[in-house]
């Protein structure tokens, strides 16, 4: 989850400072420059290039939701470490997914549950543009339980 840009029709994790946009990508390609920290240390696994926004096609926020037992939740988290583990943690604030669908109490309102990667119906990627790019229309893609592993593997 976080903040992306769409720029020359590839999709980049993206930093905004100052109304500069720094794209990421962990290959290096044309305009892209290896990153030096803060530190001085030169990161030859990770390339940035800083962008304009007249520059991106698309800014958007990219956000997940889990289909388990045919209701909508959200994750804990997601990626490298739900590939690692198998598992989700789900969240809600349904009283009734506590005393049905074996959800733990957290605090009041906010339950939880462990479940495996194979136990879900499906991920839903929710694209939602940001910033000037807010006119356009929110997009929902379903990815199947059996792809996950493989959708995550290509960040």
């Amino acid at each position: 989850m976080g903040k992306y840009s769409t720029y020359n029709n590839k999709n980049y994790p993206v930093n905004i400072r100052n109304d500069k946009f720094r794209l990421k990508s962990k290959e290096h390609e044309s305009g892209f420059k290896e990153l030096i920290d803060l530190g001085g240390i030169i990161h030859s696994d990770i390339f940035i290039k800083e962008v304009t926004l007249d520059e991106i096609d698309l800014l958007f926020e990219l956000k997940y939701k889990i289909i388990y037992k045919g209701k909508e939740y959200d994750p804990f988290s997601t990626g490298e470490l739900v590939i690692n583990s198998g598992e989700l943690t789900l969240f809600s604030s349904d009283y009734e997914d506590y005393e049905s669908n074996g959800f733990i109490k957290v605090e009041q309102f906010v339950f939880k549950k462990q479940v495996s990667i194979d136990e879900i119906d499906a991920l839903v990627e929710v694209i939602e543009p940001v910033l000037e790019f807010n006119k356009f229309p929110k997009e929902r893609k379903v990815v199947p339980s059996n792809q996950i592993e493989m959708y995550f593997r290509q960040f």
